[in-house]
């Protein structure tokens, strides 16, 4: 409750003035010129500038896991976890998921464990956020198949799922699930199609149109009335799916052809990109959600590296916290809804590369 939004903090240069006001030269303290002229250079700082990681203690750690799928595709973040368990692709044929339970950390045993039998090749997977037990896996024979997993876990093999959509005439490559309305689901697919479904009925609810190339990336607002997407011919889409099938909005997105995510951050007002320029720069840029044609209000340019960014958004900090598989370093950046919308702070680097 004591937390007040960026937008609200006194800005970086009037603690500086009000100080030299209330003392004045008569009072023999005054700012002096270097330090007014070093802030007007380094600009605005986070409050979380020297943020700290660390690893936690092995006794929290599920370890000797075998046979990880690192073959899914760029468009899905490869393993997907909510407060229960993680689900994570294997490699095995017939598309078989791992179910680890969070609550039993240590050392997997070396024998095979039970496993989701998906039939196909996984290209995405979601945990429904009204139902820790459902699990929505996208398969690469454009079928999304829904689990239902028994409570405490597998015990044993799991074969049959609870449903199966059809629709998409071709791969799918990402699956979200409405943040607040249950039994709602989006999908996007290479037959450029976002389809959202109604999971009680087991069918399609509405196919929203207007991409004329892949889908990298699609995110429901907070609030699931809009749903943003960034696709591979550089455009940014805004849709409001209880009111059109087409995009109420367009605006320029990354210009590299990579791949690219998108998030949406500072109360739903601004839509947050990370992508590629031409040049295969990792980039990350900031939108207003409500003025998408106009461009981006600011571009920062970070490394050169093969893997798409993953943006993952700390609502109660405004931090967000970018990664790659690959990579070894996080990248921590407060975002604000004003200039210069991102402040750097410490990143975290660790021992091994993040698979």
């Amino acid at each position: 409750s004591g937390y007040s939004s960026p937008s609200s903090l006194a800005s970086p240069g009037s603690a500086t003035t009000s100080l030299s006001a209330s003392t004045g030269p008569s009072s023999g303290f005054a700012s002096s010129p270097s330090q007014k002229s070093l802030q007007s250079i380094l600009g605005p700082s986070s409050r979380f500038r020297h943020t700290q990681g660390r690893v936690l203690h092995r006794d929290t750690h599920l370890t000797n896991l075998r046979g990880l799928s690192l073959t899914t595709p760029g468009e899905s973040d490869g393993f997907c976890a909510n407060h229960e368990r993680v689900a994570l692709p294997l490699l095995s044929a017939g598309g078989q998921i791992a179910i680890l339970e969070l609550s039993k950390p240590g050392r997997l045993p070396d024998v095979a464990m039970p496993t989701i039998q998906n039939g196909t090749a996984v290209a995405d997977l979601c945990w429904d956020p009204f139902n820790p037990l459902r699990l929505a896996v996208a398969g690469e024979d454009a079928k999304i198949r829904l689990w239902q997993i028994p409570e405490g876990g597998l015990q044993e093999p799991l074969q049959e799922p609870e449903a199966v959509l059809q629709g998409h005439t071709e791969k799918i490559y990402s699956i979200r699930f409405h943040p607040v309305a249950s039994d709602l689901l989006v999908s996007s697919s290479y037959d450029m199609t976002v389809r959202i479904w109604d999971l009680n009925a087991q069918q399609e609810a509405l196919c929203l149109q207007g991409h004329t190339d892949q889908i990298f990336s699609l995110a429901w607002s907070p609030d699931g009335k809009k749903l943003a997407t960034v696709s591979k011919d550089t455009r940014l889409r805004l849709y409001e799916p209880r009111h059109s099938l087409q995009p109420q909005q367009e605006g320029p997105g990354p210009e590299g052809g990579r791949g690219a995510r998108l998030i949406w951050v500072c109360s739903s007002d601004y839509l947050l990109v990370s992508g590629f320029d031409s040049r295969s720069e990792r980039r990350i840029f900031m939108y207003r959600a409500q003025a998408l044609p106009e461009g981006p209000l600011s571009i920062i340019g970070l490394d050169v590296a093969p893997s798409t960014l993953l943006p993952f958004y700390d609502e109660d900090t405004s931090v967000v916290f970018l990664t790659g598989k690959g990579d070894m370093r996080v990248f921590l950046y407060e975002v604000t809804p004003e200039p210069p919308y991102f402040l750097e702070c410490n990143s975290f680097t660790s021992s091994e590369p993040h698979k």
